[in-house]
């Protein structure tokens, strides 16, 4: 009876996990085939099913002069790769600085910086459109806020990776005639790496969709990819095959990134929840 049991509960934990995991790729295949069919044959109804004549041009036309998604993915990839190099080094620097280090306000700058979590991003969309006005044909328009608003979280994970990390180690190094910059570098920061992907995956999440910020603060030259997307939206009319591969080239890079990183994150996870 016991043996039953068990078997049957096996069962339906399996059959779960199985339907979990056709929900989870279920919206990729819905994406995938929708990419790959024209704006008629989607009217038609046919939405869920396998096109009934695949068109590849539409990545094509997308990627192209059509929707000009390239010039689009490029300025993402710049405005997304210096803002994780800048949050994570201020990041770095500033929770070493907060938590291994002694001076006077320490406790009151800690809680300063995490208090930036709490604003959202676009409740300081006025004065940010007034500040960054002279930089609205440039990167650094997005750049600046976007590294702004993504430093406190990129300090909350890294403190509380830095915070087990024993202090004899720094000691040692101390002793052998290391300084503090020595330290943090070559000891420290090794030890570190999966904290800063960890972050570095958050702040890249948040820069790569974010849409607000991006159609308000770029021209043409310099708009990123979200907002290239929706201007593929006709006001009469629509290439919906060709937005849906569009869709997937925006939708790749996190999945590369989550794919090749997710490992990391996991002995980030596990590093954090030890003591000592």
């Amino acid at each position: 009876m016991t043996m039953k049991i068990r078997m049957s509960g096996k069962i339906f934990t399996q059959a779960f996990l199985l339907l979990w995991l056709l929900l989870c790729l279920f919206p990729m295949y819905w994406l995938l085939s929708f990419s790959l069919k024209d704006t008629d044959e989607i009217f038609r109804g046919n939405l869920i099913g396998l096109p009934q004549q695949w068109l590849f041009s539409n990545y094509t036309n997308a990627w192209g002069s059509g929707g000009k998604i390239s010039m689009f993915m490029m300025n993402s990839v710049i405005v997304t790769a210096v803002t994780l190099l800048i949050t994570s080094f201020l990041g770095f620097m500033s929770a070493y600085g907060l938590l291994r280090m002694r001076w006077k306000g320490q406790k009151v700058v800690f809680t300063y910086i995490l208090m930036g979590m709490m604003i959202p991003m676009h409740a300081a969309l006025y004065p940010l459109t007034v500040t960054m006005m002279p930089l609205m044909k440039t990167h650094l328009a997005l750049i600046i806020p976007y590294a702004a608003f993504n430093i406190p979280i990129t300090v909350l994970i890294l403190s509380g990776f830095i915070s087990n990390i024993p202090y004899e180690m720094e000691e040692a190094a101390c002793i052998d005639g290391s300084g503090i910059y020595r330290t943090a570098f070559t000891i420290i920061l090794p030890m570190m790496v999966p904290a800063l992907i960890t972050a570095a995956i958050f702040v890249f999440l948040q820069v790569w969709n974010e849409l607000l910020l991006a159609s308000v603060f770029t021209t043409d030259k310099v708009r990123t990819l979200t907002v290239g997307i929706q201007q593929m939206s006709g006001q009469y009319q629509t290439d919906y095959g060709s937005m849906g591969a569009a869709l997937v080239i925006a939708t790749l890079p996190t999945l590369i990134l989550y794919i090749s990183m997710s490992s990391q994150v996991q002995k980030s996870l596990i590093a954090g929840a030890i003591k000592g």
